[in-house]
C-alpha cells in the first residue's frame, strides 16, 4: 500500500510540474499581454495571452512569423504561408500598436492591428506614421 501511494504522489507531482512550465515552448513578451509564441520552427505566431506559458491564447498574427521588430509603441512582423509561393501571396506584413494608457483587452489589440498584403504598402504606412523599426529574422 505504501508503494502505491508513493507512485500516485510521484505521478501527481510530475503532472503538476509539467503543467506549470513551458516545456518545448519559447515565448517573447512584448508587454500588454502580447506574446510571440513559438512551439517549433513552423508554429510561430503572435498571441494575446493573460499569462505567460498559457496553453492557448487569442491569435493576433497567424503563423508563421518569419521576421519581427518592436519598440515601446509598435510591433511589426512579416509572416509567410508555405502553400502560396508567389511573392505577392506568400508574405504578409503586420503593424500592431503597443502603446496604451491602460492594459488593453484582445479586442483592442486586434482593432489596432493592421495587415498589409505587400511590402510597399507596409513601408508606406511605416513612413507615414514615423515608425522606425526594422524587421529581424527569427533564429
Amino acid at each position: 500500500m505504501n508503494n502505491r501511494i508513493k507512485n500516485i504522489l510521484t505521478f501527481l507531482i510530475l503532472v503538476i510540474s509539467l503543467n506549470s512550465c513551458c516545456i518545448g515552448a519559447k515565448e517573447d513578451n512584448f508587454g500588454n499581454n502580447i506574446y510571440l509564441s513559438e512551439y517549433d520552427n513552423v508554429d510561430r505566431r503572435i498571441l494575446y495571452q493573460t499569462e505567460s506559458c498559457a496553453t492557448s491564447g487569442i491569435e493576433i498574427v497567424p503563423m508563421t512569423v518569419l521576421e519581427i521588430g518592436n519598440n515601446d509603441k509598435w510591433i511589426v512582423a512579416k509572416t509567410g504561408n508555405g502553400r502560396k509561393r508567389e511573392e505577392k501571396k506568400f508574405f504578409k506584413y503586420w503593424v500592431i500598436k503597443n502603446d496604451y494608457k491602460n492594459l488593453p483587452d484582445s479586442k483592442t489589440i486586434k482593432s489596432n492591428t493592421t495587415e498589409f498584403e505587400n511590402r510597399q504598402e507596409f513601408d508606406k504606412f511605416l513612413t507615414e506614421n514615423n515608425i522606425e523599426i526594422e524587421l529581424n529574422k527569427i533564429d
